[in-house]
Formats: C-alpha cells, sequence, structure tokens
C-alpha cells in the first residue's frame, strides 16, 4: 500500500546565500535582496540617527570647528534593514543579478532582478508599485539534452553576470556554456525619430533582444572548467574574464602539474557575433577561486588563490603577492612577490569573498571571520604590488557574499552566523596609520546550518500554582520546545524555537464576573493662568517622560457591573468616585491630552477627571451602544439599531461636542466603525502627493541656496547632515515619505483649529534647533528649517497632539480617518468633515488588494462574513498603519497599507491601496462548530439594563443580539515589551507582531482557558507587560519574554551563543537539562604510533608556514532555566565526537528497570598513517549541591565507563534497553552489565560508514555514506542480530528515521541530494523477494539537504481533551536553517488535497514562473534510476497557501474539485493541530 504523507516547511531557510543591492521597489530607494535557499527577501536600507541621550553636548562641540561637526554627524547616524517583501519559491535560487532595462520601469529609474536557478533557468523581475508586489517580466530557459555533458545531474552550479553598462547578461552553465541575454539600449540619433519610435514600441513591450547562446570552446578550446568569470569595465564593447583549469590537478599532484590555471578576456560583439580574445595569462597558481574586477584607477582584474593574491591587467605580465610561506612549494607563477612581512600574516584565502571600493583598495573576508584591506601599489598606471593589512576583530564567518551598500555601508552574508550591516569609516590621523573604524549596525538572524535537534521541555514560568489544573482540558500534552545546533566557529550556538508565545505571569487573582478590560495613563491638568512661556515648554518636558509613565487606573468590566481599581504598586479598588459602575463598561479612554477620562456604556458616554469627579455626562437615548472607538479627540459609537454617532471633544471648553453627520452616512445600515489616527504620513490625498512632487522639482533647484542660509549664524545652525540622514535641508521625496515616515507634507485634511499638529518622526535632527514652520497656507510646504516657533505658537492642540513622550525635535503630523464597514463595503471618510475618500466595494471577500473605487450605488448584498475589523498601527522601530479583520470563522485576515497614486482617480480621493499579508497560521474553528457558542457569549457580554424596557422589548433585543456578535476579540496595544500590534482573544489567543525586518507575525499563545479580556499594563512590578482575563474570571499580570527572545520570525526563538562549533545536543528527560557537543579549532602537529612529528622533528617549520588545525572537543552541560552552561567535560587532543546519545539503558537503579544516561562515541583521528580508534564513553548526569547565589549549577556529569575499540563510533541508539553502535564497519550491542562495564552481545557487518542508526522497538535502521540503508532486527533471547532488508540503490543518507500510520511502518530517508525517500518493509510484497528489498513508497525533494529527523506522535483531539495518536510524524532540520514536517494522512484527506493541489499549481501565479510540480520531483544522479517511483508525498506549502486566497478563489477552486471551503479548511485546521506540539 502507500504511504499517504503531506510534507510542510514550518520554517523558513535563514541563511543568506546572495545578496544584490538595487534600486528595486522606488527610482529613490536603496533595496537589499537577500536569497536564502528558495526564500527571496526584499529589504529597504534605513539611515537614521539613534536617539542619543545627552541634551546639551552636541551645540557646546558645534561652536569650535566645523570639520568635528562634520565627524559628530557621520559617527551618528546609523543604518538599519526593514523588510518590503518576502517570498517562497519553487526553486532554489542560486545566482542573481541587478539589471537596468529600458522598460518603462527602468526609465523611472528602477533596477530590474535577474535571478537563476539550477541547472540553466533565468527569471526576469520588476517591482509593480500597483499591486505592491513583484512581477515575472520574462522566463528563459536553457536545458536541453544536447547542451548536457555526460552527467546525469548538473554538477556545475549556473551564475550571472551582468556587463557594467547594462548592454547584457551573461548565465554560464554546464560549465562551458553562455547564454547571453542582450538589452535594448535607448540611446538613439535624433535623424531616426520615425523608426526609434516603432523600436521602441518594441522595446516597451520587451527589454531585451533574444537571447543566444556561446560555446565557450569555439572561442577558446582549451576553455574548460571554468571556476569564475566577470565582466570588465571601461571597454568599448562588453568584456568578459574568464578563470579556467584546462588539465585539472590536486594537491598530491603537484609534483608532476602545477599551475594550470589560466585567465582569458573576451570581447562580446553582440551584433555581428565575433568574440576576439583581447589578452590572456597561463600558468597561475591551481588553487585560484575567484575574480574580482577593479575599477578605474587599476582596472584589471584581482585573482584570489588560496594561498596569494594576483592581478592582471592587458600589458602587465601579472603580478602576485604571497600570503603564506605555502606559495613557494605550490606555484613557480613568474610575478609572485614573496615578501615576509605579507607572508607573516598567515591568511589562507580559501573561500574569501571581496569588495572593491576607493578606487585601488579592497576589502577580503576570509572563512576565519577576520578581514583584510588589500590597497594596490601603483606606478604610474601599473600595479607594481600589493598592501595587505589584517584588521582587528571578527565579522561573520564563513562569508557566502558581500554588497556594498552606500560610500560607507557594506553587508556581508554568511551561511553559518548571522549576517552583518556594517558601517565603516577610516580614521585620518596620518597618511602611514589609517585606522579603519567599523560598527555593526543590523543583523539578520541565521537560525542554520541544523545539524541536530532535541526536544525539551518548557521550563514554566508561572510561579504560581492554579489549584484548578485537574479539569483542564489538554494537560496529557506536554509543552515542548525544539533545541537545534547552528552555526560555526565564533558563531556556534544553541537555538530555541517555540511556535508559541509563552509569557511569563507575575500574579493573578480571580474576580468573578469579568469580561473585559482597560489600563489608563493620565496626568494633572495644567491650568490657564499658567500662561507664561516657560511653562508651556515644561509642559512638553513633562510630555516626553508620560509614554513611560505607570498605569494610573485599571478599569474592569463584569456582566453586572464595573471596577475601577488604582494600579499603585498594589491594585486596590476605588469607591465613592464619579465612574460608572452600575452596568458593563464598553470602552475606557483619555481625551484632551489625557487630562480627562470619557467612558462609555450602553446608554450613554461620560467624561470625567483623573480623580474621577464627573463633568459630563452624553446620553444616548434612540438605542443601546454597542461598540465604541476613541481616538482622542473623536469619539465614534456604533448603535444596536446599525446607526452611528460622531463626538468631538472641544479643546477649549473641554466637553463633547455631537458632531453633524452627512445624510448618506446617516441612510447607512453600518455593522462596524473604527477611528485611525495616523502618524506615518500615508493617508495624503492624490493631489497632495502630486503637489509634493512638484515641490520637490522646486525644492531641488532651491536647495544650494538655502543650504548657504546655514552659515551666517553658526552656533544655532545645525552641522552639516550627511544627505543620506534625511532631514539636511527639507529635501524630502514623496518615496521616503511613504517608506519612512519622516517627512510628511502637511496637506493633510486640516485638523482640530485649522492647524497643522507636529507629531514624532523617526529622525530627529541632530541640533535642538531645528524647528518646523507652522503655516497659514495651504500650498505651503512645511520646511524643516532652523527657524524657532515662537513659543505662544505651540497651543493646547499642539500639545495634546504630541501624544505622550515625544521630543520637541521630533515633528510630523497627524490626521483622522474613520472606518466603516456596512453590507461588505469598506469606505474611509475623513475627520471632522466626513468626506469619503476611500470604498471598496466588495471587502468581504478578503480580495489580495484593496483599491479605491468611488461608490457607484452597488446592489445590496447580505454579508456577515466579517465579524470585527480594526485599523491600527504594528511595529517595533517604525509602526505601520494595517487593518485586521476576523471573520466568522476566526481567521485573521491583515492587510498593510502602501502608497499608489491612480492618476485617473478624483485629487480627492486617497492616494493609497492595501495588500493582503500572508501568514501562515490557520485559524482552529469551523464555523459550524462556533454558532452556538456565539450566541451565549453575547447574551452574557451585554446584560441589557431593563429599567426603561418593557418586556416584549427586553426580548426582542436579546434576539437581535443574538444574530450580531459584537464580542471584540481584536484588542490593539501599543507597548507590550516595545511592541504595538494586536491581540487577538479567543480559545486560541494570538498576538499580532512585528519589526521592521519582518511582516506581521501571528504567534498563537499556549492557554488552558479561553481568554476572553487583555489589555497592556505598566507598572512597578509588571513593566511592558499585560493582563488578561479568562473564561474562568482569572485575571494575570503576565510579561512578555524579551531577554535574547526574537519575536520577529515565523516561530518565537531564542539563539543562546556559545562562541563554539555545536555538532550534537541530546535532552536527558529525567534531569531536564541539555548535554551539547562542542568543539574549537586548534593547531596541531601530528604524531604516528610512536610518538614522533610526522614532519620531521629536527625541520623547523618556515614563517608563514602555518600548522593545520583539528577541533578540540568538549561536552556541555545547559540549563534551560537561564541558557547558562553548568558543567564541562574535555575530550583529548585527536579525539573527535561524532555520536551522542541519551541511552535508556537496563540498570538496577531504578523501578521501571531503565535508566537514562549520555554516551558519547568518539575516533582518534591522527592523519592517515595511524590505525583509526574509537571509544564509547558512559556519563550519568547527577544532582549536586548548588553554587552559593546561582541554583542551575545542580547539576553534573559523572564519568561511569569507557570502553576503547577498534575504529571511530560514528552512530549509535538504544533498541530494547541495549546500546547499539556503528564501530567501523560493524554494527555492535552492547549490554550496560551493573552501571560499570559493556559486554557485546551480538554484531553484524555492514557497508563502508554508516552515518545515522536510529531504532523502534527491536528494529534498527541504518543509513550509509555510500550504500542506501539497511533494515534490521534484534532478537534478545538468544541475543541475535539479522539484516531484514535493504535497498539495492547506492545513495548517500544524510539521516534515517521512522514514520507511523497506526499500523504501519515507514522508513524515512534524508539524503544529500536534498531529497527525503519513503521506504516499507513489505516482505508478503512479490517484487521485494521476501522482504530482502525495501519497497520504496514514496519520494520528495525538500531543496535543502536535510540532515536531522525527531520523532513525535501526533495530537488529535478525543473526549478527553487532546491526546497523542497512534500516528507519528517527524520533524526534519536542514542545512539551509529551515523546519519541515513530514507527516502521516488519512487517505480521504490525501486525494482530497491532491486534487486540490492539481488546481493550486495551475491556478495561481507563480513567482519567477517556477513550476511546483518539477521543484518537487526527485533529483539527483541515482535516485533517477529508482524503478518504483510514487508521488505518496503532498506539496504542503502550495496546499496551506489556499487558506491565504480570497473568498471567492476558495469557492472557485473548491467548487472545480466538488467539495466546499469548509471541508478544506478542517483539513488544513486537522492538519495543523495534530503537529501543533511547541
Amino acid at each position: 500500500m502507500s504511504a499517504y504523507t503531506i510534507h510542510q516547511e514550518l520554517f523558513p531557510p535563514q541563511t543568506v546565500e546572495q545578496v544584490e543591492r538595487c534600486r528595486f521597489t522606488s527610482p529613490e530607494a536603496v533595496n537589499l535582496v537577500v536569497a536564502k535557499a528558495s526564500l527571496l527577501q526584499i529589504y529597504e536600507f534605513v539611515e537614521y540617527v539613534p536617539e542619543q541621550p545627552q541634551t546639551k553636548e552636541p551645540e557646546e562641540e558645534e561652536d569650535e570647528e566645523e570639520p568635528k561637526a562634520l565627524a559628530m554627524a557621520t559617527d551618528l547616524s546609523s543604518g538599519r534593514l526593514e523588510l518590503v517583501a518576502q517570498y517562497k519559491l519553487n526553486g532554489t535560487i542560486a545566482t542573481m543579478g541587478v539589471v537596468r532595462t529600458t522598460s518603462p520601469r527602468g526609465k523611472e529609474g528602477c533596477d530590474s532582478l535577474l535571478v537563476g536557478f539550477n541547472d540553466a533557468k533565468m527569471s526576469l523581475l520588476e517591482w509593480s508599485p500597483s499591486t505592491n508586489s513583484i512581477v515575472t517580466v520574462s522566463i528563459h530557459y536553457y536545458e536541453r539534452d544536447e547542451y548536457k555533458k555526460e552527467f546525469l545531474t548538473n554538477p556545475y552550479p549556473p551564475n550571472i553576470h551582468i556587463d557594467p553598462q547594462q548592454r547584457c547578461a551573461v548565465l554560464n552553465f554546464y560549465d562551458n556554456k553562455l547564454a547571453v541575454l542582450p538589452f535594448r539600449q535607448s540611446e538613439k540619433l535624433d535623424n531616426e525619430k520615425q523608426d526609434v519610435q516603432e523600436e521602441d514600441g518594441e522595446a516597451q513591450k520587451w527589454p531585451y533582444s533574444p537571447s543566444f547562446l556561446i560555446d565557450l570552446e569555439s572561442i577558446d578550446p582549451r576553455i574548460k572548467n571554468v571556476i569564475d568569470m566577470t565582466f570588465l569595465s571601461d571597454y568599448y564593447e562588453p568584456t568578459l574574464a574568464i578563470l579556467f583549469q584546462t588539465n585539472q590537478t590536486w594537491t598530491g599532484r603537484l609534483g608532476s602539474l602545477k599551475d594550470t590555471v589560466s585567465v582569458v578576456v573576451v570581447s562580446l560583439d553582440l551584433t555581428a557575433k565575433i568574440y576576439p580574445i583581447i589578452y590572456s595569462l597561463d600558468n597561475l597558481p591551481y588553487d585560484c577561486i575567484k575574480l574580482v574586477a577593479m575599477p578605474k584607477p587599476v582596472t584589471g582584474v584581482l585573482v584570489i588563490a588560496a594561498n596569494a593574491l594576483l592581478h592582471v591587467s592587458q600589458g602587465s605580465p601579472g603580478v602576485g603577492v604571497a600570503v603564506n610561506g605555502y606559495v613557494k612549494k605550490m606555484s613557480d607563477f613568474h610575478g609572485m612577490i614573496n615578501d615576509e612581512k605579507e607572508e607573516e600574516l598567515n591568511l589562507s584565502l580559501d573561500g574569501a569573498k571581496a569588495m572593491a571600493f576607493g578606487g585601488d583598495k579592497c576589502f577580503l573576508f576570509l572563512q576565519d571571520g577576520t578581514f583584510a584591506t588589500v590597497k594596490m601599489k601603483m606606478d604610474g598606471s601599473k600595479v607594481v604590488g600589493m598592501e595587505i593589512r589584517l584588521e582587528t576583530g571578527i565579522l561573520a564567518s564563513v562569508p557566502s557574499c558581500v554588497a556594498s551598500i552606500k560610500q560607507d555601508y557594506f553587508f556581508l552574508g554568511s551561511r553559518v552566523g548571522d549576517s552583518l550591516l556594517i558601517k565603516w569609516e577610516y580614521n585620518n590621523k596620518s597618511e602611514q596609520q589609517q585606522r579603519l573604524q567599523y560598527k555593526v549596525c543590523d543583523t539578520l538572524l541565521n537560525t542554520g546550518p541544523i545539524l541536530d535537534m532535541a526536544i525539551g521541555d518548557v521550563e514554566s514560568n508561572q510561579k504560581i500554582d492554579d489549584d484548578d489544573v485537574d479539569d483542564v482540558q489538554g494537560k496529557n500534552v506536554p509543552d515542548l520546545e525544539l533545541a537545534t545546533c547552528s552555526g560555526h566557529g565564533k558563531n556556534g550556538s544553541l537555538c530555541v524555537f517555540q511556535r508559541h508565545v509563552h509569557p511569563q505571569t507575575s500574579f493573578s487573582f480571580n474576580q468573578s464576573g469579568c469580561q473585559a478590560l482597560w489600563s489608563i495613563k493620565c496626568r494633572k491638568e495644567r491650568y490657564m493662568q499658567e500662561k507664561s512661556e516657560n511653562s508651556h515648554w515644561e509642559t512638553v518636558e513633562k510630555n516626553s517622560s508620560f509614554e513611560d509613565a505607570f498605569d494610573k487606573l485599571l478599569f474592569i468590566s463584569k456582566t453586572k457591573s464595573t471596577m475601577v481599581l488604582s494600579a499603585g504598586d498594589e491594585l486596590q479598588e476605588l469607591v465613592k468616585t464619579g465612574f460608572y459602575t452600575r452596568g458593563p463598561t464598553i470602552a475606557v479612554s483619555t481625551l484632551f491630552d489625557a487630562t480627562r477620562i470619557v467612558q462609555v456604556h450602553a446608554t450613554g458616554v461620560m467624561v470625567l477627571t483623573p480623580e474621577g469627579k464627573k463633568v459630563q455626562n452624553f446620553p444616548c437615548k434612540h438605542a443601546k451602544i454597542v461598540d465604541a472607538s476613541i481616538q482622542d479627540p473623536y469619539i465614534i459609537l456604533t448603535l444596536d439599531n446599525h446607526k452611528m454617532l460622531a463626538l468631538q471633544g472641544d479643546p477649549t471648553t473641554k466637553n463633547l461636542i455631537s458632531v453633524q453627520l452627512p445624510s448618506y452616512i446617516k441612510e447607512k445600515k453600518v455593522m462596524m466603525t473604527n477611528i485611525f489616527a495616523d502618524t506615518s504620513g500615508l493617508f495624503v490625498s492624490i493631489g497632495e502627493k502630486l503637489a509634493a512632487k512638484q515641490k520637490k522639482k522646486r525644492k531641488a533647484e532651491q536647495e544650494e541656496a538655502s543650504a548657504s542660509l546655514y552659515h551666517p549664524n553658526k552656533k544655532t545652525s545645525p552641522p552639516p547632515i550627511p544627505e543620506s540622514s534625511l532631514n539636511a535641508t527639507g529635501d524630502f521625496d514623496e518615496v521616503d515619505m511613504d517608506l519612512y515616515g519622516d517627512q510628511v507634507d502637511d496637506q493633510q485634511e486640516k485638523t482640530v483649529d485649522d492647524m497643522s499638529t507636529p507629531i514624532k518622526s523617526d529622525t530627529p535632527p541632530i541640533a535642538d534647533t531645528v524647528m518646523a514652520e507652522t503655516k497659514e497656507d495651504e500650498d505651503e510646504e512645511m520646511l524643516y528649517a532652523s527657524t524657532h516657533i515662537k513659543p505662544e505658537e505651540i497651543d493646547e492642540v499642539n500639545v495634546s497632539l504630541l501624544g505622550g513622550g515625544i521630543g520637541f525635535n521630533e515633528i510630523t503630523l497627524v490626521s483622522y480617518w474613520c472606518l466603516v464597514y456596512a453590507e461588505g463595503q469598506l469606505q474611509i471618510y475623513s475627520l471632522p468633515d466626513f468626506k469619503e475618500c476611500f470604498h471598496f466595494p466588495y471587502f468581504d471577500l478578503l480580495p489580495d488588494l484593496l483599491t479605491d473605487k468611488p461608490a457607484h450605488s452597488t446592489a445590496e448584498r447580505p454579508s456577515n462574513k466579517i465579524q470585527e475589523l480594526l485599523m491600527t498601527n504594528i511595529g517595533k522601530e517604525r509602526k505601520d498603519p494595517h487593518l485586521v479583520a476576523r471573520t466568522d470563522t476566526n481567521d485573521i485576515v491583515i492587510y498593510k497599507a502602501f502608497s499608489f497614486i491612480d492618476h485617473d482617480d478624483d485629487i480627492g480621493r486617497l492616494a493609497l491601496r492595501f495588500s493582503r499579508v500572508h501568514h501562515e497560521y490557520v485559524s482552529r474553528k469551523s464555523s459550524e462548530e462556533k454558532r452556538p457558542m456565539q450566541k451565549r457569549e453575547i447574551v452574557d457580554e451585554f446584560q441589557v439594563p431593563d429599567a426603561d424596557l418593557d418586556d416584549e422589548e427586553d426580548e426582542d433585543i436579546v434576539s437581535e443580539k443574538k444574530n450580531k456578535t459584537t464580542s471584540k476579540l481584536l484588542i490593539p496595544f501599543n507597548d507590550v515589551a516595545g511592541y504595538a500590534g494586536v491581540f487577538v482573544a479567543g480559545e486560541q489567543p494570538a498576538w499580532l507582531m512585528c519589526s521592521c525586518k519582518s511582516f506581521v507575525r501571528v504567534h498563537p499563545m499556549k492557554t488552558d482557558q479561553e481568554v476572553i479580556g487583555f489589555t497592556q499594563f505598566h507598572n512597578v512590578n509588571c513593566q511592558h507587560g499585560f493582563i488578561t482575563v479568562d473564561a474562568k474570571s482569572t485575571i494575570r499580570l503576565s510579561r512578555l519574554r524579551t531577554e535574547g527572545v526574537n519575536y520577529d520570525l515565523d516561530w518565537v526563538i531564542q539563539k543562546v551563543p556559545l562562541g563554539q562549533t555545536v555538532h550534537k545536543v541530546e535532552y536527558h528527560p529525567v534531569m531536564r537539562v541539555y548535554a551539547v557537543l562542542v568543539s574549537n579549532p586548534e593547531p596541531v602537529r601530528l604524531r604516528n604510533d610512536d610518538n614522533q612529528y610526522l614532519d620531521g622533528e629536527e625541520e623547523e617549520r618556515l614563517p608563514g608556514e602555518f600548522l593545520p588545525r583539528i577541533d578540540k572537543f568538549s561536552m556541555l552541560m545547559i540549563s534551560p532555566v537561564t541558557w547558562e552552561t553548568v558543567d564541562r567535560v574535555e575530550f583529548e587532543e585527536f579525539e573527535q565526537c561524532f555520536s551522542l546519545q541519551c541511552a535508556a539503558l537496563e540498570s538496577k537503579q531504578t523501578s521501571t528497570g531503565r535508566k537514562h544516561f549520555m554516551v558519547v562515541g568518539t575516533g582518534s583521528l591522527r592523519g592517515e598513517d595511524t590505525t583509526m580508534r574509537g571509544s564509547i564513553r558512559i556519563y550519568d548526569i547527577i544532582e549536586v549541591v548548588p553554587e552559593p547565589n546561582n541554583p542551575q549549577t545542580n547539576h553534573k556529569f559523572k564519568h561511569l565507563h569507557t570502553e576503547d575499540v577498534k575504529g571511530a563510533v560514528t552512530a549509535m541508539c538504544n533498541v530494547s534497553g541495549h546500546l547499539a553502535s556503528c564501530i567501523g564497519s560493524k554494527v555492535i550491542i552492547w549490554s550496560f552489565e551493573d552501571d560499570e562495564s559493556l559486554v557485546g552481545v551480538a554484531f553484524i557487518d555492514v557497508q563502508i560508514y554508516v552515518t545515522s542508526m536510529n531504532s523502534i522497538k527491536n528494529f534498527i535502521l541504518l543509513g550509509d555514506a555510500q550504500k542506501s540503508i539497511w533494515f534490521l532486527g534484534f532478537q534478545l533471547e538468544p541475543a541475535k542480530l539479522a539484516l531484514l532488508g535493504k535497498d539495492y540503490q547506492s545513495f548517500e543518507v544524510g539521516c534515517v528515521d521512522f514514520i507511523l500510520d497506526d499500523k504501519s511502518l515507514y522508513l524515512l530517508v534524508g539524503d544529500t541530494n536534498e531529497n527525503l525517500d519513503i521506504y516499507q518493509y513489505a516482505p508478503f510484497n512479490l517484487q521485494s523477494f521476501g522482504g530482502q528489498k525495501l519497497m520504496r513508497r514514496g519520494d520528495f525533494h525538500v531543496g535543502s539537504q536535510v540532515q536531522t529527523m525527531i520523532r513525535l506522535p501526533q495530537i488529535e483531539k478525543t473526549e478527553n481533551g487532546f491526546e497523542y495518536s497512534r500516528r507519528h510524524f517527524c520533524l526534519c532540520g536542514t542545512f539551509s536553517g529551515s523546519i519541515s514536517m513530514i507527516s502521516p494522512i488519512s487517505e480521504k484527506t490525501f486525494k482530497r488535497l491532491s486534487t486540490l493541489y492539481g488546481q493550486l499549481v495551475n491556478g495561481l501565479q507563480h513567482v519567477a514562473g517556477l513550476n511546483p510540480r518539477a521543484y518537487r520531483l526527485i533529483k539527483g544522479p541515482k535516485q533517477r534510476m529508482s524503478s518504483n517511483r510514487t508521488k505518496a508525498v503532498l506539496d504542503g506549502d502550495l496546499i496551506f497557501e489556499f487558506a491565504g486566497l480570497s473568498v471567492d478563489r476558495q469557492k472557485e477552486t473548491t467548487k472545480q474539485i466538488g467539495t466546499t471551503v469548509a471541508r478544506i479548511m478542517e483539513d488544513l485546521v486537522d492538519i495543523e493541530r495534530s503537529i501543533d506540539h511547541f
């Protein structure tokens, strides 16, 4: 029978492989395009000035001299990367290039991206500003059989190279084939006007001419085994330098064949298709690895070899510099300079990456994380030598790519460590002593490569014991976390993954009948008589600490009353105040700069002072209030008769006044309303946007004039700021405004008092004197000139809108907007005049893009799909407007606003659109389950006060309420641990949060009970924390864990740096600690068996001949509470640890007869002349008295036994209480007698080298480095090991594990060609020859090599809550840092999802035109031969995209395959729930 399984990537790849800098999303943006295996990410580089704590110091320094001020200004600014978009591709990105074409997008000043994929595919991508996403312009495909060599698979990865003058791009594939893609050029002569138009039409359609192929052997028959190629600049035709090696050699053959590499420089005449060789140079060292084109004035090309640097240019014989002492033995290159100073640097340039800068200099980034600068020594225009200097400090080790971003920033990508954004500059004290200074501005977290994984228990942070744990459902399933080994060398670390947010609860209490709560910050008001100048400045100073002020009050709304607590050091109930306490509260907030509290209840609105004195009561007579949205100074109420009311605070009287609504709003049947205060500057009308563009042109002309204003008075003028810090002389451009919200034209709807109101910006100018002019004239643009605002011009409104905590020099504008959702339509009105600015008629279909479609009379459509709507800012460093909706099936749909000018629209409409943010989280409620629940909730939630109602009316209203849900589950917060976002309450609570390096993530939170209320809370005992209420009315004060915990990625991650390469990790389930194998490379001199040096003792090593390095291993014990190292065991000098196993062996010490021991398998590596020896070391973990003040140090390793064996112990597992180990080519089963000695009980001979083994009951599965897998059975009495079956194909195995589907056992294999293969032992199948041959049941291409797997039982919902089922799935960790799962599913589900998969493959637009089916076909030379290939593994990544489709697309897709959306969603939820351990 077939194995029905589904594969899904749970966590995306994180290892940075490629990076390109370009202007991709807009002409002004500096983008960084990063490729992480199959993930394409587009970042924007933003320069900003971090907020400085000091106040007056800069000003005092400024009056000394200009240069110092300039140095300070550049030092202060820093850079960061902000994620614009990311795409999962159906293919691994092999290479990238950036090109500026003559397409309309190219003429605007934007670049296109060429992306190359394995074998020989290439796609041209552009950014579409109208949909805020990538579009595929063209796809180019060269995989034809006649180009292939004799290999079944292609060992040569493709490479894209772009001509610096953008005339063509070349793709080098299948070793010496070259595909040339010529780009159309826009330069044409004036007299050809006619032709131009015709040709232009063609060029508009296709920015490139037809591509053609060059076989490099036809240019020069010697060109084979191409190592690298690069384009040279400053030639009339595109000119390509090619590095190749005709006859290959290696280190052991240098005696007979060396200096085999050559460089050839070829000119490509694209029109005549002739390719003359300009010059060539032979006899370069055999270990040349890379070419770097040097800019003017050096020109030519720098060749990097493993032990030397060479420079080749036209008319020069070539010059080389040795960087270590081995060059003399390896190369006779005639131009080599062996200078002792350079040789003693002891550099190894293997795998180095280079970046040329400053004309004659070049950075070299080495494998071990160090870096060097190379300066060319010139004689006239000739290079005569190089000066190499090793810089201090360590950057990312094993760099994979480097890109220069601006003059003084570069990005260094790494496969094994975090990728870094670095700012650097030279400190010119004197010509000789130029010191390079650098600082790391930003990092991209990397969790790869994952070498090993272990599962541990989450250490509970609850300080309190809940008494009612007994009846909590789902306690049968423990909370787990996943610990992985990742990184290399100094970047080595342990990464701890959790899918759920686990907050730290500090305090909890019960309060019956709770439903909702609000925390309130408020301040004493300033009286009017203090009108002196100073007082106003003081208000603002006080303001700046208001953001961090503690919350003063806590409101708790219950079913029949409201409690008000004062939130001091402890919570105390306030009595005898004017607050409304007779019934439940609907909303509480502050008005007038937090000097008034407004409380909304079912029958009215009250305004009170912070002390609780009632100031105003605003009754609502006609109908009950069901929802309220409050944004100082506006309040919008939704009534139960589907009408809305608007109120506005009057700043002079501090009272509420009613706002007259226009008739077209009064007639609407309003479902939901929401006010949004925009501070990002995105919400501007098309007219204002266009005006800003015009102004930008004018400003460019005025720039020089305004710059000269800075000179007369040096004391108050700000220092010159680099143009990039965006604040210099008002040089804004609209794209910066959209993207950063730093400068905003204040052509906003004029808000209160006809004033433009300053609010925070991300980029405060450096001098405190920079201020904004307030303007009276609509057409004036706000200019950041150095004019003082007179204190009188700051009035109540400005200060109130400073929103607390914002310094004086951070200025932007705020504008207010009202969202209304009615009958499936979404409208945005400007406040206070309620003018419609945005209208989208089919919001209930939840499409990918919301565009402004001015209202036509649309037919009414009944729609109750959207239950809740919220517009709020989400973010950390930079907060962006997002629209969040919750549907009746509890799906969370998120939209992000982006700026777009539609020229056809009326200029008063909003210049923005919304694009849907896709997230991996699938809701947990099917609509059928939920409906009865909702009815009950709602009646509880709003008990209708029946004083003024007859009984019949009362019943009517309750029944009406049953039909529409008003339970608020989307609760915004603006500071929990520094994040602003949305909390989703309910049975499956979740957090919506993001930082600038991610888009909005949905992180579920583990809870025992349904959460019904939430508020952020900040006081002494719970700083920047939150309070939740669950269905049992337990109120909990909690905080998010922030120490080292990262919420930016798909899972919550904590990275524990260990500073050494981490190889293996195991968890001890009884003592609850991790054992980790780590190593550090150390230089060694090899000795033979007689303990004599192999390289001869009397020979002194020459300077520059560095020693080889061998890893020195040790085993750490790590406590999962604080993640500190508790104990350490060192191993001997040459002892390499190959395997680590927490084995449950037979022991008389425990009642169960089994006990967990840590077992380490080692081998002693002393070169190829000595025989391999190994040992099995057994350790127990014991409890000891901890050190004082450190309770974590209560465990230690205790060494029990070392068994020396002949051969390395490469893999181990435990089987039936015995230890199975692979020693060389034998498998031996050991019994651990009396906890002190190992006795061998059975053995079997196997193949070449066992890489991994795994056992289940008494079956053992082995994976071999060459010979596929073996399946063994172990019999205890009499002890015997027998071969049951094996796979007769020979391919390389990385790791093995099992999948269980009730009574069927499948064998899962991860091979080194990035595939997963499923086998079955089927002795009754005729083809298996009585079980000798394992039957292949499925295969799947993962896209990255799977190196470690963990088997877990699925979770299923039963009457007793959640329980483990009889199906087991596997988690796979890969070299690219991704985590995926492969899980068995039922046959019915499989067939249903398989037909859905077919629809999605054909129906969805795939990025870069890639085919998901082709990507998932098994790859590799040997696997292609496998006889019975079966597609028994579904591609879950594509299937789960179904959840993010618009409603009509979902219905259409399911209709075609004869099922329903609910049915498919249920399948997806079941799959999600079954693997939800973390």
